[in-house]
């Protein structure tokens, strides 16, 4: 199983898991509601309706077990183009399929709920008497200073690659998004639950609450995300590992926010009638749909959640264009396959001197001098273990751009005694017995283990040679005759 493989994996059971918990959650009654369909108190005692839940939960259960199961075999799948493909349409139809229950259970509740005579007014109704002036306010100026620096510090990040640069812009644009989005939610006003204003007030005040805490996590989230993902780059697992944590706690968080709503308004609307009936306007529980209504974005009936009004040309513009984006996601697979499927053409350009060109399709990507090839290794004859080092080399290989340094950062001097004042053996010609080796001779090659090798090897050949004249036999010395 590859990274990538894994991690989709995990991120998709994760996913799924937060969709079953969601959805198992609105087989409880909160303000009035079962499965997203109104009903009063004495309905929960009903055979019927006990019947449809309990139904509800096992095909809900079985069914996000199932998309689980037939999730492990596509971690398998080596051919990246084909497993992109099948894990974008498997994301999408794992986590779409288990409203398949809710939905047939909303329409049988409804059925049921028509049978009995209880339906509301079916209008929407504003509590006027609720007054706005004890509510929380909004997210202010100095809850966005702190993220936005955050994100944006990194840039002054010395050699920091252009590309980082990009996402940490990108990353202060979401924090300035996520800021405007968090001041907006606190201008809508709360719809008439019950007959009494303060009670209204109060489940409008908790959800205002929790809106706030709700922003300030994202915020602090995106910005911290952003400034570990520039520390770590350098490292994919750590990349991998931070995404995947950034996603755990920030649905950890979310999730106890929404249930703690949850809880709130079931608390405050457990003893009290609901005058709230907008099920026919909730399409399948989940879709909001009312024509006459002018808002594009309402809050959901439970919980924290906001949901566009399919009934005006502003929702629907935003379901096509939601649509258009699915549908891109999609083509990843595809488009990546065709983009591999392109032929990768080396070939010899050139008389003097002769380049070896390495071109994908029409593109030339790479010119390389064959005088500057000095050893040649077929790809078929490397070991395993050659395969991980060159593929972690080729991963993490930063071309940066070089600045004059002083003596303390310096690789090698230049200067030293001519290499014609020595033999092969860097035994120094004037003195038998002398050798000079590396740098003390002028000589010196180019960053990249050249001089290192140089100064090993000539230190070497040295000493060989002066173990070599230790074991000749010492000159007799010439005498005279008088």
């Amino acid at each position: 199983m590859e990274t990538m493989s894994g991690f989709m994996l995990l991120t998709f059971w994760l996913c799924a898991g937060v969709n079953y918990i969601m959805l198992r959650n609105m087989s409880k009654r909160q303000k009035g509601l079962l499965l997203g369909v109104t009903l009063p108190p004495e309905a929960d005692a009903l055979p019927e309706v006990q019947a449809i839940v309990k139904q509800y939960r096992t095909r809900l259960g079985t069914l996000c077990l199932v998309c689980a199961a037939l999730s492990v075999p596509l971690a398998f799948v080596q051919e990246t183009a084909i497993a992109l493909t099948l894990w974008m349409l498997f994301f999408f139809a794992g986590l779409a399929l288990p409203y398949l229950p809710l939905l047939r259970a909303n329409a049988k509740l409804k059925a049921l709920k028509k049978a009995h005579g209880w339906q509301g007014s079916g209008c929407r109704m504003v509590d006027t008497g609720a007054s706005a002036f004890a509510l929380p306010k909004p997210i202010g100026l100095w809850t966005l200073l702190v993220p936005l620096v955050l994100c944006l510090l990194p840039m002054a990040l010395p050699g920091l690659p252009r590309g980082l640069m990009l996402v940490c812009g990108i990353d202060a644009a979401c924090v300035l998004l996520l800021w405007g989005l968090g001041r907006w939610t606190f201008r809508r006003r709360e719809d008439m639950v019950t007959e009494d204003s303060a009670r209204n007030q109060t489940l409008l005040r908790v959800r205002r609450l929790y809106w706030d805490r709700f922003w300030r996590l994202n915020l602090w989230a995106m910005a911290l995300l952003n400034l570990f993902l520039i520390l770590g780059y350098r490292s994919e697992a750590a990349v991998l590992g931070l995404s995947l944590g950034f996603t755990v706690l920030l649905l950890a968080g979310s999730l106890w926010m929404e249930f703690s709503v949850r809880r709130a308004q079931a608390a405050l609307t457990e003893t009290a009638p609901i005058v709230a009936d907008e099920d026919d306007a909730w399409l399948g529980g989940v879709f909001y749909y009312a024509p006459t209504d002018k808002r594009f974005l309402v809050a959901k009936r439970i919980g924290l959640g906001s949901t566009v009004n399919l009934g005006t040309l502003a929702g629907k513009l935003y379901m096509g264009f939601a649509a258009l984006v699915l549908l891109s996601v999609l083509a990843i697979g595809p488009i990546f396959g065709i983009v591999d499927s392109i032929p990768v053409r080396l070939e010899l350009s050139g008389s003097a001197p002769v380049c070896l060109v390495a071109s994908h399709g029409q593109s030339e990507k790479y010119r390389l001098d064959t005088d500057a090839i000095t050893d040649v290794q077929l790809r078929d004859t490397l070991p395993d273990a050659a395969w991980q080092v060159l593929a972690n080399a080729a991963k993490h290989w930063l071309f940066e751009g070089l600045t004059p340094c002083g003596w303390k950062q310096a690789q090698t001097t230049g200067g030293g005694l001519s290499l014609t004042e020595v033999t092969p053996s860097f035994q120094f010609k004037g003195c038998p017995g002398l050798y000079f080796v590396g740098e003390t001779l002028d000589c010196a090659g180019s960053c990249g283990g050249f001089n290192l090798h140089w100064a090993f090897g000539s230190g070497i050949a040295a000493g060989r040679d002066a173990v070599r004249s230790l074991k000749r036999p010492a000159p007799k010395p010439n005498k005279k005759k008088r």
